[in-house]
């Protein structure tokens, strides 16, 4: 089934929702940068390719988001306050992966780095660094923070339901 149903969601929702999943989980890496600078396997490892996941993110949650909104006649629903949560923190969530992306380019390109995607220079390096773009680029940080929250509130979210109130709610992802 590629569609959403009441009972379950479809094959295309499970695969964004799975991928996406693994791909912001491997943005949580980034943090490793904080431990001695980045000079760390983690920082070697995932640090090239973390401004390149953030922006197939950005863009898996373009058309994700259109997917959504084309199957939301038929997607399951949680009623009452929890759907409410479930609801809002999602929209947080989105917003989070869509407004990063920006914002990192901003502090790349604020500190005087050119910006990179997929091995191919989307802006080259500037003359000078720009103040404005940085300050404006710091709320990336501040962005992945909330983004972390949110993904840890939603995996608890799951288990609550899942182990705690034993409905469906996970079932439907899976």
């Amino acid at each position: 089934m590629l569609h959403d149903s009441h009972h379950r969601y479809g094959l295309i929702t499970r695969f964004f929702h799975w991928f996406m999943a693994v791909l912001v989980l491997q943005q949580f890496f980034k943090f490793g940068d904080y431990i001695n600078d980045g000079e760390h396997w983690l920082g070697d490892t995932f640090g090239p390719y973390h401004t390149s996941i953030g922006a197939l993110i950005m863009l898996l949650a373009i058309a994700r988001l259109f997917w959504t909104k084309k199957q939301k006649s038929q997607r399951p629903q949680t009623p009452g306050v929890l759907g409410k949560i479930a609801k809002g923190s999602h929209h947080i969530m989105y917003t989070c992966m869509l407004v990063m992306p920006p914002l990192g380019v901003l502090y790349i390109y604020g500190k005087g780095y050119p910006v990179k995607l997929f091995g191919m220079t989307l802006l080259d390096k500037p003359i000078e660094k720009t103040e404005w773009m940085v300050s404006l680029g710091n709320f990336h940080a501040v962005l992945a923070l909330v983004l972390v929250a949110l993904v840890f509130a939603h995996l608890s979210g799951a288990m609550y339901h899942h182990f705690i109130r034993r409905d469906d709610t996970l079932k439907r992802m899976v």
